[in-house]
């Protein structure tokens, strides 16, 4: 939940959403709409099962949520201005995998 309502200054807006993981510097983008029954209080968009990518990494993510009138439109620099931006967590879901190698370790003591 956020509060983009707030700062929208455009009629009948489409948000674009951007991710940013924190570490590798990803960006993902979508629009989602907004589901909020209350949007003077708070909105709510749902982003299980309604995005066209998967995120690469899970863990700590930088959100930037801008207006726009385009239903389309991918690039924050052709949107209609940034409303809010926070901080996410992606659990369970991750295409990376880790690889595990068993290596053997010999200790050798020299006495003298």
């Amino acid at each position: 939940m956020v509060t983009v309502t707030e700062l929208t200054t455009i009629p009948a807006p489409n948000y674009l959403f951007e991710f940013i993981h924190e570490q590798s510097l990803l960006s993902y983008f979508c629009i989602l709409t907004n589901v909020s029954q209350a949007t003077s209080r708070f909105d709510e968009f749902v982003l299980i099962n309604y995005v066209p990518f998967t995120f690469a990494y899970k863990g700590a993510y930088i959100y930037n949520i801008y207006q726009q009138t385009s239903a389309v439109n991918l690039d924050p620099l052709l949107s209609q201005g940034l409303v809010e931006t926070g901080r996410a967590e992606v659990v369970g879901a991750s295409t990376i995998t880790q690889n595990f190698y068993d290596t053997t370790i010999i200790n050798t003591i020299y006495e003298q």
